[in-house]
């Protein structure tokens, strides 16, 4: 090969690829197809990346969305894939195990799944029905931004990937409540798809990853409002200027199921009982004054929580309030500034660090009101939980491990702890302890499984999987105990993109009725058959 040639190629990053159909080399490779996550089809022009610590290997996928590596040294890859116009399925991407390529000659087959983007179109409109501009849309939870109405009520969100979504509109800033003069005021309030105040009554928006979507009109409504007035200190008691306040629904009440991981074609895990950190739109936000007084003017009657953070965004802090017959006049918010939290992480008995993608996102922090605060494990063995707020806290982990946790000298297993900065060590220790199910599903193609611990109480870890077209399933790292499991027809309506795959409410509510007890042992493999369940409507 011309060494000018070899450069150019090297500096563009195809040499791999190229350089091994000229000189064949030794060693295993992988061969398979980049799909269209909705259609099924082949994704040609798809840069297709392999990479472990020391090696990386990347080629294109042909026209029909097969692509081919060869001579690529043994070891566990990740693997990606990319094109303008999709994004990854695999939202918790490191929860993958990666692909294992041996010495081998014959190359190891993998699919590699992108979904493809599209664009949502609308407009916002009054109660009478005439264009309203300057109004926030997004979708909830937010994932992908905000975007503001146009002087005809226009708006676009580009690049949504197929899921299941709410949309939401928030009244523009300047909106000012009306006020009578028996001193009842009325305000075009927080809005959800079609023309709903409570988000739990919106009609959800299916994308399918066919085509763009337009036509989507949100009849902005009205209500009785009230005042909410407080203040915001410091750490030191002064008052904080400048902190930007936010109205947020409180959501103790909300069902406590959120997905914590999804791998494509592979079991997912989802807590219950852990609710995901209030992420929705604001209905409000305003800015403290120099005094750190603020005035939220048009609150809705119901239970709030109101979060405050520091102008410098290093302090944060947050309270409930409810809002009845009358107005809120001394609200008190005491900032304190986040930090880092980081745990040293052990192993009892065999040490699983060669598979750490496997548990990485295992363990979970939430704090004292059952609320998602964070999880992961860094590449270096340590857990490091990031912009935490001095508090009490609880450590969950993943379905196949147990763990003991230790505040400095003290066991706080399944226990709450204080955690501040600078507080005593925190130490975590785990341990692989599991079982597996297989199964069969009578006309079960597709079919969603769902398992769930007997006498689930507050942070306990589920998992689904989803059959294969003769209806075979299994569920691998299932910790020992005694579990309900059931099958439910597909499609079924899962959990929000962005937080992993969760079942239903509805799904949840049947499994201990209709659902087959069955008790895993470690090491131990239990087969089971079971009935198709149908999902209200």
């Amino acid at each position: 090969m011309n060494g000018v040639y070899a450069a150019v190629l090297i500096a563009s990053g195809a040499f791999t690829a190229l350089s091994l159909a000229q000189n064949p080399q030794t060693g295993g490779g992988v061969e398979g197809t980049v799909v269209n996550s909705a259609t099924g089809a082949g994704v040609g022009g798809a840069v297709v990346t392999f990479f472990a610590q020391a090696n990386r290997y990347e080629t294109t996928s042909d026209a029909t969305g097969r692509f081919q590596i060869a001579g690529m040294a043994p070891g566990n890859y990740r693997s990606s894939a990319r094109k303008d116009g999709f994004a990854p399925v695999d939202l918790n991407f490191f929860t993958d195990s990666g692909t294992r390529i041996g010495s081998d000659a014959d190359p190891v087959k993998v699919v590699l799944k992108l979904a493809p983007l599209s664009n949502l179109r609308g407009r916002v409109v009054d109660p009478d029905g005439k264009p309203l501009a300057g109004v926030e849309v997004s979708f909830v939870p937010n994932l992908l931004g905000s975007v503001t109405s146009d002087h005809d009520g226009r708006f676009t969100i580009e690049e949504v990937r197929p899921g299941s979504y709410r949309l939401a509109a928030r009244p523009a800033v300047n909106a000012k409540p009306l006020e009578f003069s028996d001193g009842t005021r009325v305000a075009m309030v927080t809005t959800y798809y079609p023309s709903v105040t409570d988000p739990s009554l919106s009609q959800k928006i299916e994308f399918r990853g066919d085509g763009d979507l337009s036509g989507y009109e949100i009849r902005m409504q009205t209500a009785p409002v009230l005042r909410v007035r407080g203040i915001v200190l410091n750490e030191d008691g002064t008052p904080s200027s400048g902190a930007e306040v936010s109205l947020l629904p409180n959501s103790e009440s909300a069902t406590g199921v959120m997905g914590l991981s999804m791998r494509a074609g592979q079991p997912s895990s989802f807590a219950i009982g852990v609710r995901p950190p209030p992420i929705g739109m604001p209905e409000a936000t305003t800015a403290t004054g120099p005094d750190g007084r603020f005035d939220l003017s048009a609150v809705r009657p119901g239970d709030w929580r109101i979060s405050a953070e520091s102008s410098s965004m290093r302090e944060r802090g947050a309270t409930t309030v409810r809002v009845r017959r009358s107005d809120v006049d001394d609200l008190e918010i005491r900032l304190a500034p986040r930090f880092n939290l980081t745990a040293a992480v052990e192993w009892k008995g065999e040490d699983p660090r060669p598979h750490s993608a496997r548990i990485l996102g295992a363990v979970t922090m939430v704090n004292s009101e059952g609320e998602f605060v964070r999880s992961g494990i860094e590449e270096s063995g340590s857990l490091l939980f990031e912009n935490v707020l001095p508090g009490q806290y609880r450590i969950i982990v993943g379905s196949g491990l147990s763990a003991q946790v230790l505040l400095g000298n003290a066991e706080v297993t399944n226990q709450v702890f204080p955690a501040i900065a600078g507080g005593p060590p925190l130490r975590v220790i785990l341990q692989a302890v599991s079982g597996r199910i297989r199964g069969m599903v009578e006309q079960g193609g597709g079919a969603t499984i769902v398992l769930i611990p007997q006498g689930a109480q507050r942070g306990v870890i589920g998992l689904t999987v989803q059959c294969a077209a003769d209806g075979s399933f299994e569920l691998s790292e299932v910790s020992p105990g005694d579990y309900y499991i059931a099958a439910f027809e597909s499609p079924p309506n899962l959990g929000s993109l962005g937080f992993g795959l969760a079942p239903t409410p509805a799904m949840l509510s049947l499994v201990p009725a209709r659902g087959t007890s069955v008790k895993i042992e470690e090491g131990s493999v239990t087969n089971v058959t079971l009935p198709l369940i149908s999902v209200p409507k």
